[in-house]
C-alpha cells in the first residue's frame, strides 16, 4: 500500500494481496500508477500497459480515493477474437 496525493487530495494505491506480480516489482507498479493518475483517477476500471503486462484495476472514490490493482496479465495471454 502506498499513500500519495493527486490534485491536492490524499489517496491510496493498493496492490491486491496474493497477486502474482510476474517479473514486475511493487515499485514499478506504483510508479506506473502514479504516472498515469491524471487518466486512471477518473475511470471506474482500467488496464494500464506496463512493459509486457497489463495491470488491471479499479478506482473507488470516497473520503480517501483508493486505486486497487486487481490483476496483472501478461500480454501473451491476451486473446483477440
Amino acid at each position: 500500500m502506498l499513500g500519495t496525493t493527486f490534485e491536492g487530495r490524499e489517496m491510496i494505491l493498493l496492490i491486491k494481496t496474493n497477486l502474482h506480480l510476474y517479473s514486475l516489482d511493487e515499485e514499478t507498479i506504483y510508479n506506473s500508477l502514479r504516472e498515469s493518475l491524471t487518466v486512471i483517477f477518473f475511470m471506474d476500471s482500467f488496464a494500464l500497459e506496463v512493459g509486457e503486462y497489463l495491470v488491471v484495476g479499479e478506482t473507488q472514490h470516497s473520503a480517501y480515493p483508493l486505486i486497487t490493482v486487481q490483476n496483472i496479465v501478461p500480454k501473451k495471454n491476451i486473446v483477440t477474437v
